[in-house]
C-alpha cells in the first residue's frame, strides 16, 4: 500500500491560468463552499463544487480527466494498492472521475472510489450529511465510473467496472435512503467465462432500468484472431448474458453516402474502429457506441454508420438532451451537433459561424467572451445547449456559462453553402436558396397541459404593503414566507384518506373567513390593516385551468387509453398541391409536404394522422391523434414504474434547415420530439367520499345515528345499519373530483376498541376476518354480492354494490367488545381499498387505508346475560335498601330524640349548678328570685319527666 497524506492548505499552489482540462460536469449556479464540496444534478447529470485556491475562487470537477490539478478542502488520503493485479506505474493526484447523483458523490482517485454525502438542510429536518469521505470497494481495483442518468423504484444507481483480479465484473451500486450496497454482477460467472473468452474487459456499461439488464462494451483480447469489441447484454433477474452486436474492426467504405446499414455485406477500410463508450436514451431506445466513429441503433442489434463524423477524430463524450438532441466532443475540443432521428453530423466549433458570432459579441462587449478561454464542458439545460468556459480577463479567471447559439450556427452554414450571384443588368445580386419546405409551421388546438404534464402549480403573490413608499419591508417578507411555507405545509397535508368537501388544499386555509372578506378589504382601503400589510385571500390558490402557449408540452403522462390530440399548420413554399390520376377521370390532389411520425413503441401507442388540404390559403393542416393501446403495462401506483417511451414528429426534408424567429432568438422547427410516459400519473389519489357516504347511508337506512361523542372529522356508523362506502378519485393537478366508478377490494387489515388500541393483523387474521371461504366464524363483515376474486378469496365491490353487513362473529375481534361506558360498544376498523388485480378500467393501483368508526355493538349472549345478572342484583340490593331505610325510619327518629333530650337536660343541669355557686356574691333579693326560679323549673322537669312515662301506655 502506497499513500500520501491528505492535501494541506498551507502547501498548496495557485494552478495555472488558463487551466488544464477541468473535469465534465453540468453546472447551474456557482458558490465558493468553504469547508465541504456542493454538487447537485441538472437533467441528470452531476455537477461538484470545491473550495477553490486561492481565496474567493471556485473550482468545478466533474467525470472527466485532467493532468496536474492539485486535490483540493478533501481530506482523503491519496492511496493505491500495488500489487501485481492492480498495477500503477506512478502516483498521481487526478481525480479521474465524479459522478454525483441527487444525494451522493462519488469520486475515483487512482483505483480507489470514495462517496460523500449530501446534506439538504432544507428538505430534511435532521442533518444526515457525512463529516468525512468514506472509502468503498476497498479491496477492489476500480478503472471506471459508469453513470445511471434515471432513478427508478426510490433508488438511485452507479456502477464500477473492475480490473486486475475481478476482470469481466461489474460493481453495481444502488443507494437508497442516502446507503450505498454494491453486488458483484454477473452473480455466477464472469462475462469472459459467459461468452467463452479467455481474456476480456469491459470498457464501459449501461443500465437500462426499464428491462432490469445490462449492456457491456467488452474489448476481448485473441491471440489468433486480434482484437475485437462486442456488445452483451447481461439480464439481472435471469442472470443471462448474450452477445447483441459484434463491432466491425474497421471503419466501413460508404463514399457518397449520408449513411450506411451495416448488414456484413459492405467494403471495409483499413483504418481501425475504436470504441470508447455508449450512450443509451431510454425513451426511444436509442443506443449510440463511440469512439472514432458513430454508430446507431433503434433495436440494440441492427446498426447505422453514420458517416458525417470524420473517422481521423475520436469522441470524448457525448451530452444527450432526452428531448431528440445530442452533442459531442472530441479530444481535440470540437464540437458536433446531432438531431436524433436524422444522419446528419453538423459541426459547430470550429467553424466560420462560430467565429462570426464571437466577433460580433465582443463588438457588443459581452462579458461572456474574452481572447483567452478554455472550454470545462457542455450540458443540456431546459433543452437549451450550455458550455461551462474558463475565461481569462487581465490575469483574472473566472467560469462562465454561456448559451451555445446552435440555431445561429446551422443558419449560417445553411446561408453560406446555399447562395448565388446572378447579374441584373449592371450589378450582381445575391440570392439564397432556402432548403426547409414551409414557411410557417403552427402548433394548434393543443389541449391544457396540465392533465398530461402534471405539473402542480400554485399561486402565491406576496402581499400588500400599506406605507407611501410601497417598498417591502422585512415585516412584509417575513409575512409572506410565513405564507409560502404555510401553502407547502397545505399541500404537503393534503393527502388524507377522507376527502375535504371541496377539493382544494386551500380550502381549510379561508373557509371561515371568506365571510370577512369585505372586511379585511375596507381595513386595507383606509390603511388600518395589521402590521400595515394586507393579505389578499384571492391571491393564494391553485391553478387548475393553465392554457397551452403553442407548443407541445414538456412530457406527456398517458393512463390507460387516454389520449392527446392537437394539429399542426403549415404554410408551403411554391407549389405545394399536385394531381395524381385515379381510377376513371378522376383525380386526386395531394400535397407535396410530408408529415412522419416516429413512435419508440407502436405496438403501446398508436399515432392517427388526417390531413386537410387548405387550397385557399397554400396550406396544409395535419390532425394528430396518439392513444394508448391498453397493452403494455398492468398497474402501478401513482407517479411510479411507469413505461418510458417517445414520439417524435418529422415534417420531411425540413431536419436542420428550418428555423422561427423569435424574440428569445431562432428556434428550430419541424423536428419535435416529446417523452412519454404510460402507466399511473403523478398527483392522482382514491379518497373516502365522507360527505356522500353519509347521505347515500341517511336515505337508505332511513335515519342516521352519529357517536355520543362527535367528531366532525371521523363520524360514526351504527353496526345495525347496512354500510354503503363510496370514494373519490381526485386529481390534484387539474382539480378535478368524481366518483371511483371501478371494482375493488375490502378488506379490514386492523382494529381496536380504542384509537391507542388498534393493531395490525396477520395475512392469515385478514383472510379469515375477510374472505367468503372462511368457516371459522371469524368474519367480521358481509355482503350480498356474488362477484368475488379469481381464487375466490374476497369479495369484488363497487359503486353498485348491495352494501356491507356487519356481523363480528364469535372469533373475529371485534366480537363481544366490553363496554367502557353506559353506552354501547364502539370498535375502529383500520379499512384497506384497493384495486389491485380487479379494476380494468385504469393503470392506477390505487391503495387506500382509513379508520372506520363503529358504534353500537352487540354484546355476546354470555356477556349479556351476566350484564343482566349484575344489573338485575344491584336493582334488587337497592329496593331491598329502600325498605329497610323506610322501615327503621321512626325507630332512629324516636332514638334520636331521646338522645337529644339527654343532652339538653346535661346542659341544664351544668348550668344549674354553675348559677347556684356564683349567686352567693349576689343581694338576698337575688337569692329569692333563684329559689323561685329553680322550683319553677324543677316543677317543669318533673311534669316532662311524667308525661314521658304516660306516652308508651
Amino acid at each position: 500500500m502506497r499513500c500520501r497524506s491528505p492535501w494541506r492548505p498551507e502547501r498548496a499552489e495557485q494552478p495555472r491560468a488558463p487551466p488544464p482540462q477541468l473535469f465534465h460536469l453540468i453546472p447551474r449556479y456557482f458558490v465558493n463552499v468553504p469547508s465541504r464540496p456542493l454538487w447537485y444534478t441538472v437533467d441528470q447529470s452531476p455537477v461538484l463544487i470545491l473550495g477553490g485556491i486561492p481565496e474567493e475562487k471556485s473550482i468545478l470537477l466533474t467525470d472527466t480527466s485532467f493532468k496536474d490539478f492539485f486535490l483540493v478542502e478533501l481530506s482523503i488520503d491519496s492511496c493505491w494498492v500495488g500489487s501485481f493485479y492492480c498495477p500503477h506505474p506512478n502516483f498521481t493526484a487526478t481525480i479521474y472521475d465524479a459522478i454525483a447523483t441527487e444525494s451522493i458523490l462519488f469520486i475515483r482517485q487512482n483505483q480507489l472510489v470514495y462517496y460523500f454525502t449530501g446534506t439538504y438542510i432544507t428538505l430534511h429536518e435532521s442533518n444526515r450529511g457525512s463529516g468525512s469521505w468514506v472509502r468503498v470497494l476497498a479491496k477492489e481495483c476500480i478503472k471506471k465510473l459508469c453513470p445511471v442518468h434515471f432513478h427508478s423504484n426510490g433508488s438511485e444507481y452507479i456502477m464500477a467496472l473492475t480490473t486486475g483480479k475481478n476482470e469481466g465484473y461489474v460493481h453495481f451500486g444502488t443507494i437508497t435512503d442516502g446507503r450505498v450496497s454494491f453486488e458483484l454482477l454477473p452473480r455466477k460467472q464472469s462475462v469472459c467465462q459467459g461468452i467463452q473468452v479467455v481474456n476480456c474487459s469491459i470498457t464501459w456499461a449501461i443500465y437500462m432500468e426499464d428491462h432490469h439488464r445490462l449492456l457491456l462494451l467488452v474489448e476481448i483480447e485473441d491471440p489468433a484472431a486480434g482484437k475485437r469489441f462486442q456488445v452483451v447484454s447481461y439480464d439481472l433477474v435471469s442472470d443471462y448474458l448474450a452477445i447483441l452486436y459484434t463491432i466491425p474492426e474497421f471503419i466501413p467504405d460508404a463514399r457518397g453516402l449520408e449513411f450506411l446499414m451495416i448488414l456484413g455485406t459492405e467494403s471495409y477500410t483499413n483504418f481501425p474502429m475504436v470504441p470508447k463508450g455508449m450512450s443509451y436514451n431510454p425513451y426511444n431506445h436509442m443506443l449510440f457506441i463511440w469512439g472514432n466513429f458513430l454508430l446507431q441503433s433503434y433495436d440494440n442489434e441492427n446498426f447505422i454508420y453514420l458517416l458525417d463524423f470524420p473517422k481521423e477524430l475520436s469522441i470524448k463524450y457525448l451530452v444527450n438532451s432526452f428531448r431528440g438532441e445530442m452533442a459531442i466532443v472530441t479530444e481535440t475540443e470540437e464540437i458536433w451537433y446531432l438531431l436524433e432521428g436524422s444522419h446528419r453530423v453538423y459541426k459547430l466549433f470550429p467553424s466560420e459561424g462560430w467565429e462570426v458570432y464571437v466577433s460580433l459579441q465582443r463588438m457588443h462587449q459581452s462579458s461572456l467572451h474574452a481572447p483567452n478561454e478554455t472550454m470545462v464542458t457542455l450540458f443540456y439545460e431546459d433543452s437549451k445547449l450550455y458550455q461551462l468556459v474558463y475565461l481569462i480577463n487581465d490575469q483574472q479567471g473566472r467560469l462562465v456559462k454561456r448559451l451555445v447559439p446552435v440555431e445561429q450556427l446551422l443558419m449560417y452554414q445553411q446561408l453560406g453553402n446555399r447562395y448565388i450571384l446572378e447579374r441584373q443588368g449592371g450589378h450582381l445580386t445575391l440570392s439564397f436558396s432556402n432548403l426547409c419546405p414551409f414557411t410557417v409551421m403552427r402548433l394548434r388546438d393543443l389541449p391544457n397541459p396540465q392533465i398530461y404534464t402534471r405539473q402542480e402549480r400554485y399561486r402565491a403573490r406576496p402581499p400588500r404593503v400599506l406605507e407611501a413608499s410601497g417598498f417591502h419591508t422585512r415585516n412584509s417578507l417575513a409575512v409572506y414566507q410565513g405564507l409560502v411555507y404555510y401553502l407547502l405545509w397545505l399541500h404537503s397535508k393534503y393527502y388524507k384518506p377522507y376527502a375535504d368537501p371541496v377539493h382544494d388544499p386551500t380550502w381549510r386555509w379561508w373557509k371561515n373567513k371568506k365571510q370577512d372578506h369585505h372586511y379585511y378589504f375596507y381595513l386595507a382601503s383606509n390603511w388600518q390593516s395589521a402590521g400595515n400589510v394586507h393579505i389578499d385571500m384571492a391571491s393564494y390558490e391553485k391553478i387548475y385551468d393553465l392554457k397551452a402557449e403553442h407548443e407541445l408540452p414538456e412530457r406527456i403522462f398517458l393512463d390507460k387509453g387516454a389520449s392527446y390530440r392537437f394539429s399542426i399548420f403549415l404554410s408551403v413554399r411554391g407549389h405545394s398541391f399536385k394531381s395524381e390520376a385515379q381510377s376513371g377521370f378522376s383525380f386526386y390532389l395531394r400535397s407535396r409536404l410530408d408529415l412522419g411520425l416516429v413512435l419508440a413503441h407502436p405496438h403501446c401507442i398508436e399515432a392517427v394522422v388526417w390531413q386537410e388540404l387548405l387550397i385557399n390559403r397554400n396550406s396544409v393542416l395535419f390532425w394528430v391523434t396518439l392513444s394508448d393501446k391498453k397493452a403494455c403495462f398492468d398497474q402501478g401506483i401513482s407517479g411510479h414504474h411507469l413505461m418510458k417511451t417517445s414520439m417524435l414528429i418529422k415534417v420531411v426534408g425540413s431536419a436542420g434547415h428550418c428555423f422561427q424567429n423569435t424574440y428569445q432568438g431562432p428556434r428550430m422547427q419541424g423536428n419535435l420530439m416529446v417523452p412519454m410516459f404510460i402507466g399511473c400519473p403523478p398527483g392522482k389519489r382514491l379518497a373516502f367520499d365522507i360527505t356522500y357516504t353519509l347521505q347515500y347511508n341517511r336515505q337508505q337506512n332511513k335515519h342516521y345515528f352519529d357517536c355520543v361523542h362527535v367528531d366532525r372529522e371521523m363520524p360514526c356508523f351504527l353496526f345495525r345499519d347496512i354500510f354503503y362506502p363510496f370514494f373519490l378519485i381526485q386529481d390534484l393537478v387539474t382539480g378535478d373530483s368524481g366518483s371511483f366508478q371501478g371494482s375493488y377490494v375490502l378488506k379490514v387489515v386492523g382494529g381496536g376498541p380504542t384509537l391507542d388500541t388498534i393493531k395490525e393483523y396477520s395475512e392469515e387474521d385478514i383472510y379469515r376476518y375477510n374472505s367468503p371461504l372462511d368457516k371459522t366464524d371469524s368474519l367480521i363483515w358481509t355482503t350480498r354480492n356474488a362477484t368475488t376474486t379469481e381464487d375466490p378469496a374476497f369479495n369484488i365491490l363497487s359503486h353498485q354494490s348491495l352494501g356491507i353487513e356487519w356481523l363480528c362473529l364469535e372469533n373475529s375481534p371485534c366480537h363481544d367488545t366490553i363496554p367502557h361506558s353506559i353506552f354501547a360498544p364502539e370498535f375502529f376498523f383500520k379499512v384497506l381499498v384497493s384495486n389491485r388485480g380487479v379494476d380494468k378500467s385504469t393503470y392506477c393501483d390505487y391503495q387506500l387505508t382509513f379508520l372506520l368508526h363503529i358504534h353500537g355493538l352487540p354484546l355476546s349472549a354470555t356477556r349479556a346475560l351476566f350484564i343482566l345478572v349484575v344489573s338485575a342484583s344491584i336493582f334488587l340490593g337497592l329496593v331491598v335498601l329502600y325498605l329497610i331505610f323506610c322501615l327503621l325510619l321512626p325507630v332512629m327518629m324516636k332514638a334520636c330524640n331521646i338522645l337529644r333530650w339527654k343532652i339538653n337536660n346535661l346542659i341544664a343541669s351544668e348550668s344549674y349548678y354553675s348559677s347556684t355557686s356564683s349567686s352567693m356574691i349576689f343581694s338576698s333579693a337575688s337569692r329569692t328570685r333563684s329559689r323561685i326560679g329553680s322550683r319553677i323549673s324543677s316543677r317543669i322537669i318533673s311534669k316532662m319527666a311524667e308525661e314521658k312515662t304516660a306516652k308508651p301506655e
